[in-house]
């Protein structure tokens, strides 16, 4: 069976809620996914608009060039406006 590790990325600074994330993701991979959670140290706490996704966006490219060097192949932004995407 072919190993995937996908990082799924709480773009917000609560670890509560990157654990969450992380359950649910698990919950739900295929067999022989690994599933690497991360939130960043430093941003905002919550994300209630385009500021706060302004803000969280260096943090998701932080965490998306850290999960590359653990060996990442898929990135997942767990949050409903996706900052950092387009970057």
């Amino acid at each position: 069976m072919t190993q995937f590790c996908i990082q799924v990325i709480n773009p917000n600074t609560s670890p509560e809620m990157t654990h969450t994330i992380a359950s649910a993701a698990r919950s739900v991979a295929a067999p022989g996914t690994t599933i690497l959670a991360s939130c960043p140290s430093q941003g905002v706490e919550s994300i209630e608009g385009h500021f706060d996704e302004a803000i969280a966006a260096i943090g998701v490219l932080e965490q998306i060039k850290k999960g590359m060097a653990q060996g990442a192949q898929g990135h997942v932004i767990a949050c409903f406006g996706d900052p950092g995407l387009l970057a």
